[in-house]
């Protein structure tokens, strides 16, 4: 295969990834990342990463039917990603790095509507 002629098509993705600010500063691009007609949620053992509006990064995978293994690296606390785990059973979550509680709570308030 050809690299530049998948150039093109490769810049469009990116381009739908990357979207500009609108709601919440860390509010992902949910059109990305939701179920669509030819996109499921994660089945156990699958995860992906959503870059937010504001260029944040959300990495997870699913380990269980109702339970998600999660990276965040916030760009407003770049020293070190936030390791954290979410029951959207329960939506009980805990995590172990040095972003706040509060933009802890904007991850996770709509993770599991959207992803579980």
């Amino acid at each position: 295969m050809n690299f530049f002629k998948v150039l093109p098509v490769i810049s469009v993705a990116l381009s739908t990834v990357i979207t500009p600010v609108s709601a919440g500063i860390h509010d992902f691009n949910e059109s990305n990342a939701a179920p669509t007609t030819t996109r499921t949620k994660a089945r156990v053992g699958e995860g992906q990463c959503v870059v937010t509006r504001d260029n944040s990064k959300l990495c997870y995978l699913k380990t269980s039917a109702s339970n998600f293994s999660i990276s965040i690296l916030d760009v407003d606390h770049p020293s070190e990603p936030e390791v954290a785990h979410i029951d959207c059973s329960t939506g009980r979550w805990g995590a172990f790095g040095d972003i706040p509680k509060e933009t802890l709570e904007w991850y996770f308030d709509d993770f599991c509507v959207t992803f579980g």
